[in-house]
């Protein structure tokens, strides 16, 4: 991939000048532009690299992580407009809900801009058929995988196939109408790509595939709908034919899976390719989500972040995704800090390293310094060069397992068993039983994928099972609950062995006869999180109310 990205910045200059006045962030064809750019294979290859990189930047660099991991409970975090989206009190007006919405847009434009620009210039210069389908394969592919993330945040949403379209002709489209136009991008790209990326990091076959296999789960979640159980037959029959490719397999390292030297592995099925080409190219959670400059040696920003309680207790003693996903008390790694660093929940001055209301920060996607990586954690603030992933084979995995359970409550499939399996024996666990619940299931996707910003998509699913449980879901992690620091003692005892999550008791100065209490403890004075329906679905931004107001009409079926 590291060619394709030298043909990047032509690309976006192409692509990328946009009006005030457009749609979101929607830019007009240049015929003339075209005609005189896809004069062979290569042009057409440079301008679909396009679609794989920096214009995911408004979507990942903040709106996916507090979309995808603070609303799922996962992720701690409270400050400002962040912060909303763990307490889930955003509003339209939240410039990071405004951001992720556009971000998605944005890609949506450059996939239509390809996919209605392409073809004709390439023909009349004499591009291969075969080449000119494979790249609307790969834009059709795309441009679903982005309007699956847009309807599963904010349900009812634009169906934009022609960038000229005026605000005011813009209207919602039902999401039963999303999925439909979901479906038939990806099956026009399952018929034209090919089974191998033809560049490392490409759309494949199996891309579209897996993410057919996810599409069909979501619809079949829809329990009410007609179409439920041939649903459900559909998703398992697309997982089944990406498990059965011998040729995707699961990396063997969870830890090292989320490093540079991964990027593009056999789990890899669609990832967001990351370049240290500077700012909006890379990969910005290393400084976002780092616990302080002593890791990164460089830029942090991730101190007030961290795995929740309720996400910490759903490890299992001895699952080695634990130490590969967060950092607690004790935790040493021997590839962060430019040469290795030791977690301690204070610094021996008490001011160097502080600990957090969780106890804990983030360790996946978190690389280092240049040393940690062979050279890869950027020059910038934000251009760490570790692909960001969206669809990998143990989400299909256990997508399979998910369909085979269908409208139940647990399956004995064998392969089920065996997938499930193969995902714990990665993680040091095994899988003894002789079914599988759809409660295990989902504890083991959120332990699996935790801080990968999917897990919400679970919750989406399961709402649409069963709207009750997935709020008991959610309000039962408790996701007020966070420690304070007792300052009765000293770093060396906060710093102790015991000294970290659910290991020491949780005891108050004022409940203590002697007066001193827990080392950590429970902050009682926090008002309880208690979550909705309606906060399931985003709201659509003010900016896109303000320049579409089209938009609030009632959503209506989209005509194929």
């Amino acid at each position: 991939m590291k060619n394709i990205f030298k043909t990047l910045l032509l690309s976006s200059v192409l692509l990328g000048t946009t009006s005030c006045e457009d749609f979101l962030t929607i830019v007009p064809e240049d015929e003339i532009v075209l005609e005189t750019y896809y004069l062979d294979e290569n042009a057409v290859n440079a301008n679909t690299a396009s679609l794989y990189g920096a214009v995911w930047q408004d979507f990942s660099i903040n709106f996916m992580w507090m979309a995808g991991d603070e609303l799922a409970g996962d992720l701690f975090y409270t400050y400002d407009q962040e912060g909303h989206f763990y307490y889930m009190t955003f509003q339209n007006g939240n410039t990071f809900l405004n951001q992720g919405w556009n971000g998605l847009f944005r890609v949506i434009s450059y996939c239509n801009n390809i996919i209605n620009g392409m073809p004709e210039p390439a023909r009349e210069n004499g591009v291969d058929e075969t080449v000119i389908n494979r790249a609307l394969g790969e834009a059709r592919c795309i441009r679903g995988i982005a309007y699956f993330l847009l309807t599963e945040y904010w349900q009812d949403v634009p169906i934009i196939t022609n960038n000229n379209i005026s605000g005011d002709e813009v209207v919602r489209n039902t999401q039963a109408s999303i999925y439909e136009f979901i479906r038939r991008d990806l099956e026009f790209a399952k018929n034209v790509l090919p089974e191998t990326p033809f560049q490392a990091g490409r759309c494949s076959y199996y891309t579209a595939v897996g993410m057919l296999a996810k599409l069909h789960l979501t619809m079949a979640s829809h329990l009410d709908d007609a179409n439920s159980a041939e649903n459900f037959r559909l998703a398992k029959s697309y997982a089944e034919e990406v498990i059965k490719n011998e040729n995707l397999i699961l990396y063997d390292n969870f830890s090292d899976m989320f490093y540079p030297l991964a990027n593009n592995n056999s789990e890899s099925l669609f990832a967001i390719q990351c370049t240290t080409d500077g700012y909006g190219y890379g990969n910005s959670r290393n400084v976002s989500l780092s616990r302080n400059a002593l890791i990164t040696l460089g830029s942090s920003w991730g101190s007030g972040k961290g795995p929740t309680l309720s996400l910490q207790e759903s490890f299992e003693t001895g699952d080695v995704r634990r130490k590969a996903t967060y950092m607690r008390q004790g935790d040493h790694y021997d590839n962060l800090g430019g040469g290795g660093y030791t977690y301690n929940n204070f610094s021996e001055d008490e001011t160097t390293e502080v600990s957090n209301e969780m106890l804990a920060h983030v360790r996946k996607y978190v690389i280092g310094a240049n040393e940690d990586c062979g050279g890869m954690s950027g020059a910038t603030n934000q251009d760490a060069g570790n692909n960001i992933y969206l669809l990998r084979l143990a989400d299909v995995y256990l997508c399979y397992v998910e369909a085979c359970i269908g409208s139940g409550s647990s399956t004995n499939d064998p392969l089920a068993l065996n997938v499930f399996g193969l995902v714990r024996n990665r993680a040091g666990l095994n899988w003894t039983k002789s079914e599988i619940t759809y409660d295990e299931l989902i504890k083991e996707r959120r332990v699996e994928f935790a801080l990968e910003s999917i897990n919400f998509f679970d919750i989406k699913r399961m709402s649409y099972r069963d709207m009750n449980k997935a709020l008991d879901y959610l309000n039962q992690m408790d996701r007020h609950r966070q420690y304070v620091s007792n300052g009765s003692y000293t770093a060396s005892e906060k710093n102790a062995s015991n000294a970290y999550h659910q290991g020491f008791t949780q005891l108050s100065p004022a409940d203590d006869p002697t007066g001193k209490g827990s080392i950590f403890y429970i902050n009682q004075d926090i008002p309880r999180i208690t979550i909705t329906a309606s906060q399931l679905v985003l709201p659509i931004p003010a900016e896109t109310l303000t320049k579409t107001p089209s938009i609030l009409a009632e959503p209506v079926e989209y005509q194929f």
